[in-house]
């Protein structure tokens, strides 16, 4: 299973959502830096002994075996402190470039992996190095902040990806999380009030909560103390959801693949 999340514009909290939910995920799970922008996640974290993870292995090196056939994701995994295995992301515009023959046969990749696959594309436009990847996805959750420009953005964006015809590909299944305070009980029914005005049917999935001391030590597996926060509880909570819609990934005629 490939589970995508992106923003649809600026900085909502797409990557702390990604690798929590990669983290909480029940079984195994890989979280893949996709973010064209360039990844991070081999600054945040280390190996289990302390030393940092390198760089140069993951989507790089997993896009030069691609071009040559066969695909092994394993051997380009690395497994962080706390057991999360991982996939590094990309470090330069140039390597960005260079993959762009590569970009659309990774979601086949990813989804061919026993386990589950979080990946964190960052912010999604039409012309994101990442559409493709995004696009084979079996579910795509954009992550959003409850203000006025990020209700504004989604919105545009989710209209925008409900009217791509695929003819006979499979699309993603749609969904959205809000990133919020735990207080705020109303932004779901405001989300939801917002879509249904606007025609737009895409299930908000729930909301990932606004801790930002957990979300500073968020590293592999939820790491002791913060197993209880509010943020590793509501993303624990959204876990059956995302997978759900995974399995109602769309035609555009409206079948399911």
């Amino acid at each position: 299973m490939l589970v995508t999340l992106a923003s649809a514009k600026g900085s909502p909290g797409v990557t702390t959502t990604a690798r929590v939910i990669a983290s909480v995920w029940p079984g195994p799970s890989v979280l893949v830096d996709a973010d064209p922008a360039g990844g991070d996640l081999s600054l945040w974290s280390s190996a289990p002994d302390g030393t940092p993870l390198d760089p140069d292995t993951g989507l790089l090196t997993l896009a030069v075996e691609a071009r040559r056939g066969a695909v092994q994701l394993e051997q380009h995994v690395q497994r962080i402190d706390g057991g999360l295995d991982v996939l590094c992301g990309v470090q330069s515009p140039g390597q960005v470039a260079s993959m762009g023959p590569v970009w659309p046969t990774l979601g086949g990749v990813l989804r061919a992996h026993p386990g589950t696959v979080v990946a964190d594309v960052g912010r999604l436009g039409p012309d994101s190095p990442a559409m493709p990847l995004a696009l084979d996805s079996d579910v795509l959750v954009l992550v959003v902040r409850p203000t006025i420009e990020g209700f504004s953005h989604l919105r545009e964006r989710l209209r925008w990806l409900t009217s791509i015809d695929s003819g006979m590909r499979a699309l993603p299944a749609l969904g959205i999380v809000a990133v919020a305070e735990a207080r705020d009980a109303g932004t779901v029914r405001d989300l939801e009030q917002l879509l249904a005005h606007e025609g737009l049917r895409v299930p908000v999935l729930g909301t990932v909560a606004v801790d930002q001391r957990s979300a500073d030590v968020v590293a592999g597996r939820i790491q002791r103390g913060i197993d209880r926060s509010l943020l590793v509880r509501s993303a624990r909570q959204l876990v059956e959801p995302v997978a759900r819609l995974a399995g109602t990934r769309r035609y555009a005629q409206g079948g399911v693949a």
